[in-house]
């Protein structure tokens, strides 16, 4: 079960990675446009002042809440780890909507830690 806890833990990483790489990208891309290089039209009905700020922010703490997600992952998948970190993953991936992290901590949980 350990296995299959470090397993679910790398797969649940993968996905975080590509939230960081889209993130980065977000934030590149309004950085852009608030910079007048990039321009597109608004939807109609859409406040156009303050979304470029909003987004930054909204990206930039989901940036730093996935990096710091990736490094407790790693003390998480590390052999002699405690049951915290899975307790903490399962619980995590039950706010989060996270299957990945769920199973990881389940699987953690079940496993026997020599």
């Amino acid at each position: 079960m350990e296995k299959a806890s470090k397993a679910m833990y790398s797969i649940a990483n993968f996905f975080t990675w590509i939230v960081v790489i889209l993130s980065i990208a977000v934030i590149v891309i309004a950085s852009l446009h608030m910079g007048g290089i990039i321009n597109w039209d608004y939807p109609e009905g859409m406040p156009a002042q303050g979304s470029d700020i909003a987004m930054i922010v909204m990206f930039g703490i989901m940036l730093i809440v996935s990096l710091i997600t990736i490094a407790m992952v790693r003390r998480a998948k590390a052999d002699n780890s405690s049951k915290a970190w899975d307790v903490l993953f399962l619980i995590l991936g039950i706010f989060g909507g996270n299957l990945f992290y769920f199973l990881g901590g389940l699987f953690g949980l079940i496993a026997i830690r020599r």
